[in-house]
């Protein structure tokens, strides 16, 4: 719904879980909130003696239009806000910001499952890792894990083998040469790897080698053998920064003040899987949304960041929040 007469329309708006968006003279889009009570929540915008910081005083006097839409329900109106300010990036709402140069890790869910380098996190029934900001880094461990677990690049089974298994870093799951249990315990091992799960990797390759000697294979164990120590020497450089075996997800916010007085932020995400640093991302913190003081900033950005953070991350570990104000 458009009305012109924003003061009017603050006067009829309903009761009643939405999102609302003010507009300059010029049509330029300045903010997008969520409301349980459209009234309520818009109206609180215009009250005398409301306590307002310079920025969010700036954008009310800016506001000529408004736009809102009802929706069914608070939980609608929350996803209605997220997708609208990613897509339209509002002036003044706080915005996360990544660099365009990170990558993530894709294991499909297919029939076959599929290992990709990809930019954007968009199957929520893929599996994820990342973001990392050394695209060189992931590309040398995954040839690594490729040599190690040998994986393919088909979904499904075709009746040509793909391009790998002709230089040997395909099994051929492709054409049905592979037992499927075997291919994904292999891919099991790649998620072990991702995750920091090094001893478990290490478990299971030693337990192939225990097995082949066991059978007077001794060329296939010392092929695993050797893998095993390619492994270790790619990705034997974890720093350990917990004494236990601890999954934690550690999210970092600073603020710090410019010298307009205008309040910035970036947050650092660590992601720690066994008590192992297993990536590290950054993120800015762009816009300053309708928060009026630190404790406002901070808790509108971490809403900013869960939203998406829960959507897409399928790994159950606890999170740990901290804020430093410099």
């Amino acid at each position: 719904m458009f009305i012109p007469n924003f003061k009017e329309t603050v006067r009829n708006l309903p009761q009643k879980p939405g999102v609302y968006r003010f507009y300059s003279g010029d049509s330029g889009l300045l903010y997008i909130g969520k409301a349980k009570n459209l009234k309520n929540r818009v109206s609180s915008y215009f009250q005398e003696g409301r306590p307002k910081n310079q920025r969010l005083t700036l954008m009310i006097s800016r506001i000529e239009q408004i736009e809102y839409t009802v929706v069914a329900s608070e939980k609608e109106s929350l996803i209605l806000e997220a997708n609208l300010i990613h897509n339209l990036q509002p002036k003044y709402n706080i915005l996360l910001k990544d660099d365009k140069s990170y990558v993530y890790v894709r294991i499909t869910a297919d029939p076959i499952p599929a290992v990709f380098v990809v930019r954007k996190k968009y199957d929520p029934a893929s599996f994820y890792f990342g973001p990392y900001t050394k695209q060189g880094s992931i590309y040398s461990t995954l040839r690594t894990l490729r040599s190690t677990f040998p994986y393919c690049q088909e979904r499904s089974v075709q009746k040509r083998p793909c391009s790998y298994y002709g230089i040997k870093q395909c099994d051929g799951i492709c054409i049905g040469k592979e037992n499927i249990t075997d291919y994904s315990q292999k891919i099991q091992q790649i998620k072990n790897v991702l995750e920091g799960k090094i001893e478990l990797v290490e478990s299971f390759i030693s337990k192939k080698i225990s097995f082949a000697v066991q059978s007077t294979d001794y060329a296939l164990a010392a092929m695993w053998r050797d893998r095993l120590n390619i492994l270790k020497e790619t990705i034997g450089t974890q720093k350990i920064i917990l004494p236990q075996p601890t999954d934690l997800d550690m999210v970092t916010l600073v603020i710090r003040t410019d010298a307009e007085g205008l309040e910035l932020g970036s947050v650092f995400v660590q992601n720690i899987r066994a008590g192992k640093l297993v990536n590290v991302a950054n993120y800015i913190l762009a816009g300053t949304g309708e928060s009026e003081t630190d404790q406002d900033l901070a808790e509108e950005f971490l809403q900013r960041f869960f939203q998406s953070y829960s959507i897409m991350n399928k790994d159950k570990a606890p999170v740990l929040v901290q804020s430093f104000k410099v």
